[in-house]
């Protein structure tokens, strides 16, 4: 089984990097899916080049799906493409991971309005989106909620903990230096 990095324009590069790293030191295989067959370039340059995409993936093959943050996500903004692809994953199985504003993709989805989360969105930007269940808001670094991990940005090393955790993998978290840092 595949963990499904979703890349789309101006994603957060340094959101994934600790996960990809966990990812990596579990053995765990991951497949790049993009919006489209188009190269994405990240939000700090990075240029990548998806395997598959949303519309083409076999989601058989997922049990996990990851969503980096975006620093300007204006054009994710009720892409129903996207949001079509989240409700087909949601499963109560697949793990769903978000990070910083992307929990917005998984709240223009529907998947959050019974879900507790956290994410790196204001309460006047969750509001003006109209998307978001504010009952469930939990003002935290991590959540996770059944199947759902959301995260703020700054959280990312712990939120790729969460996701290991979740997924039950085998990585060793002493490996990234931590020291002191409460995780």
């Amino acid at each position: 089984m595949f963990t499904g990095i979703l890349l789309y324009k101006r994603f957060s590069e340094y959101e994934l990097s600790v996960l990809l790293s966990v990812l990596h030191q579990s053995g765990k295989k991951v497949i790049y899916i993009g919006l489209d067959e188009q190269v994405v370039k990240g939000e700090a340059g990075l240029t990548c080049v998806p395997e598959t995409t949303i519309h083409e993936v076999d989601l058989e093959t997922l049990d996990s799906i990851v969503l980096p943050g975006v620093d300007d996500f204006e054009h994710l903004v009720e892409h129903q493409d996207l949001a079509a692809f989240l409700v087909r994953t949601y499963d109560n199985k697949r793990v769903i991971a978000a990070i910083s504003s992307a929990p917005y993709l998984l709240s223009m989805s529907g998947l959050l309005s019974e879900k507790k989360y956290t994410t790196g969105l204001t309460v006047d930007q969750r509001n003006f989106l109209g998307t978001f269940n504010e009952e469930n808001y939990v003002e935290t670094h991590v959540v996770v909620d059944e199947t759902i991990i959301t995260a703020k940005g700054s959280a990312f090393i712990k939120f790729a903990f969460a996701f290991g955790d979740r997924l039950q993998l085998n990585y060793q978290t002493e490996w990234y230096g931590l020291g002191g840092l409460d995780i």
